[in-house]
């Protein structure tokens, strides 16, 4: 019996050190993209990295869209979540050129999420998916600040990336 107590102390201790668990991301993200299976999840005290297949790669019609740089700054300014898709440039080019538009937060918090979630993609084969998914042109890179979550949408992979790190 104490082994057992002991057992899911432990379990409940343990849990309580994820910064995200699977269930509660998938929640959040449910309500503004189509996510089929889970694909990889990783999710500690400082970081968070997850993939998603998609049974749809168009995000819900309430998950708004970008297509310049221009808009994608006032909706990161304006809102929790912004998002921007521009066919013949990859998330990377756009991180890149978000960091020159406007005060660069965009830019900046992009790359921060993508540098502080490395501990949880380190050695993964996700990590390789992820970077292909950033240099795809066309893919989507949305930024929502209320996680400091990162999202990459790579619709020929048809997977949705996560990842997110703490301060």
């Amino acid at each position: 019996m104490l082994r057992i107590s002991l057992a899911v102390f432990l379990g409940f201790v343990l849990s309580g050190c994820a910064r995200d668990s699977e269930a509660d991301l998938r929640a959040r993200l449910d309500g503004w993209f189509r996510l089929g299976e889970t694909l990889y999840f990783k999710s500690t005290r400082q970081c968070t990295a997850a993939s998603f297949r998609l049974t749809n790669i168009e995000p819900f019609p309430v998950f708004v869209v970008q297509r310049n740089m221009d808009a994608a700054v006032a909706a990161f300014r304006k809102g929790p979540v912004a998002a921007i898709r521009m066919p013949r440039f990859s998330p990377h080019d756009v991180a890149d050129a978000m960091l020159l538009q406007g005060d660069g937060a965009f830019g900046k918090e992009a790359l921060r999420a993508a540098a502080r979630s490395y501990p949880c993609l380190e050695g993964s084969l996700n990590d390789s998916y992820m970077h292909v998914a950033l240099m795809r042109r066309g893919a989507l890179l949305a930024f929502d600040r209320e996680s400091e979550g990162l999202m990459v949408l790579d619709p020929v992979q048809e997977r949705l990336f996560y990842v997110a790190g703490a301060i």
